[in-house]
């Protein structure tokens, strides 16, 4: 039975006559709590009864929980979660950077607060905080992800932010950005601009939807797979892309640097100033970096992304010509055979091709280039899977195919019981082959 009891204020070392009450309540351990601070008895005494109460019902918090500070709950958070190391990564930042600085030393009762969370993600987000809104967005979801493990570890009887909409800056205003799509003309214009395996490899992106990583990894071994089917009793003969579900994709994760890591930085950054000084250099002593780039072939996405793609006539013949005379087990890497970086390719080539370039006049020692003008400003290799959706969505190719083709998750009923048949799949060869004869003929008339 809960009960209450005086707590006497003690100023100086001494007892003063002013006092609180302090409630004291049986654990399901059989021992005794207590909460202190209560300004009357019956006061006091409500508030153990009610815990009694909610032991019983089994929905009883540990108050000392709920004190728990944020900052300490994350490092337990830590150990119930593995994740890939890019996503570690992106967590850690997260963390460092926007919800330890407001939370770390704030007990999760305080934190498990709809105004207060609305509250910092408007001071975070630009224009009144230093953050871009989509990264206190990110922020705001993680919290949601750590308060909902503290609610199954019974540190929190419920998260409050689940379900909750909590705006964040651009949220609050629809500028009506998309990401940029292209026409089959545009493609065939980027194509001639970039040339070789560059042009090939945004035209192949256009044309079959493949996520970056899945585009940057595919193997020699895993392209134009001879596939056989029958429609009204003729063979139907098409050619795939295999995704391999176990190294099917590019990864390309920051990793954290431990002990280890810093000390072979600093070792290969001594090297290099000795080589600089050896050589009668001016080298400077570079930042030690937080992290490192691992990049590595592993699985894609999730099961779904493990799939088959079937490839248009032209690219067939394309990318047969193209493997045959590629020295590299990956068709789709530098001429030298390493694995591409997205930014690198982008910056490289992407971007001149998409957004056009100035000139460069011809001088001693450098023979110049021509300037471009624009062709789809802002376009991106998301943007030529965005533009391989459309183009189906456009062709009326049948959803079950257009999920398969762009490794999407069937999560609703339809999905799990419609399947592809060989004539979804001639129709959609069909009329990507008609959109590349479309865009090379506007293209070239354009041009002329």
């Amino acid at each position: 039975m809960a009960y209450a009891e005086k707590v006497y204020k003690v100023r100086n070392g001494k007892q003063t006559k002013q006092y609180t009450w302090r409630a004291r309540y049986k654990k399901p351990d059989g021992t005794w709590g207590s909460e202190p601070g209560f300004p009357t008895k019956t006061a006091a005494e409500n508030w153990g009864e009610q815990q009694e109460a909610a032991i019983r019902a089994g929905t009883w918090i540990d108050p000392e929980k709920l004190r728990t500070p944020f900052g300490k709950w994350v490092e337990i958070w830590k150990t119930s979660v593995r994740k890939r190391p890019r996503t570690h990564s992106s967590r850690a930042y997260l963390l460092d950077k926007l919800l330890l600085p407001e939370w770390e030393f704030k007990p999760l009762m305080e934190v498990n607060n709809v105004f207060a969370v609305q509250s910092w993600a408007t001071r975070s987000s630009k224009p009144l905080g230093p953050h871009d809104p989509d990264t206190v967005a990110q922020a705001r979801s993680l919290l949601s992800t750590i308060l909902a493990a503290a609610e199954d570890a019974q540190y929190i009887p419920v998260n409050k932010l689940f379900g909750r909409r909590i705006l964040v800056g651009a949220d609050h205003v629809d500028d009506g950005e998309e990401e940029v799509w292209a026409q089959p003309d545009q493609v065939f214009a980027m194509d001639q601009r970039m040339g070789g395996v560059h042009g090939l490899m945004m035209v192949a992106d256009c044309y079959l939807g493949f996520r970056w990583g899945e585009l940057a990894g595919v193997h020699k071994d895993n392209c134009l797979l001879k596939r056989e089917d029958k429609i009204d009793g003729r063979t139907f003969v098409r050619h795939v892309i295999r995704i391999d579900p176990k190294v099917g994709s590019l990864h390309e994760d920051p990793i954290e640097l431990d002990e280890a890591g810093l000390a072979a930085w600093n070792a290969a950054e001594d090297a290099r100033l000795a080589m600089c000084r050896e050589k009668g250099w001016k080298a400077n002593r570079r930042k030690a970096p937080k992290s490192r780039l691992e990049v590595y072939l592993g699985p894609p996405k999730n099961k779904y992304s493990a799939r088959e793609v079937d490839v248009p006539e032209f690219l067939v013949q394309r990318l047969g010509a193209h493997i045959e005379a590629w020295p590299h087990d990956h068709p789709f890497t530098t001429p030298k055979g390493t694995f591409w970086l997205r930014g690198n390719f982008s910056a490289r080539h992407l971007r001149p091709a998409a957004d056009g370039r100035e000139a460069i006049p011809r001088k001693r020692g450098y023979a110049g280039r021509e300037g471009w003008e624009p062709i789809l400003k802002g376009f991106t290799m998301r943007g030529a899977r965005h533009t391989h959706d459309t183009w189906m969505k456009d062709d009326k190719v049948d959803r079950a195919l257009r999920f398969l083709t762009m490794g999407w998750v069937p999560k609703d009923i339809e999905g799990t019981y419609e399947h592809v048949t060989p004539e979804m799949r001639r129709h959609r060869l069909e009329c990507l082959t008609a959109r590349w004869e479309r865009g090379q003929r506007v293209a070239l008339q354009g041009a002329a």
